[in-house]
This record gives C-alpha cells, structure tokens and sequence, in this order.
C-alpha cells in the first residue's frame, strides 16, 4: 500500500472517529492535534465519497414545474424551480 492510500484511510478513519464522538470538528481537532485545515480538507474529499460527487443527475423537463434544491459542496443551498437555463448558471457559480 502506498503512502497515499494509507494517508487517506488513517483521514477517513479519523473523520469516522470524530462523528463517533459527538464533538464538534474544532474541539475535536485540538483534542488529538490535529491542523483543523487538514481535517476539514479530508472532511470535504469523504463527503463527495458518500454523495456521489461530481456525478450528474436527470432533469426530466417534461414533469411541469418543480423545485430543484442545489447544494454546494460548502454547504450553501440554493432552492429553485426547474429552470435550465437558471440551474446552468447557478451550478456554473461554483
């Protein structure tokens, strides 16, 4: 195993033990020393593992209007309707 692929399994496995704890990140971070960048850049990379990051999705313009909810991988989240053009540059914001 390489020293990437361990490095990220030790981050992931840290990341599995700081939800385990109920703490929040910072408190968490201080209590085993960690650089809170360091834990909220693994924190970030195994979220888009669990939601299928960077994948796309259909949008069936025939089912009338909808609302779309858009989040950004930072958390923000944007509810809309099911408007193409409007979708297209929201996502391209980001």
């Amino acid at each position: 195993m390489n020293n990437i692929q361990e490095k990220r399994e030790r981050m992931l496995s840290m990341i599995a033990d700081w939800q385990q704890s109920g703490k929040s990140k910072k408190a968490y971070c201080i209590e085993n020393g960690i650089n809170e960048a360091t834990f909220y850049y693994w924190f970030s990379r195994s979220k888009e593992n669990h939601t299928g990051g960077g994948s796309f999705i259909t949008i069936d313009k025939a089912r009338g209007k909808s609302d779309v909810e858009i989040i950004y991988p930072n958390g923000v989240r944007i509810k809309t309707e099911n408007d193409l053009a409007l979708l297209s540059q929201l996502i391209r914001l980001y």
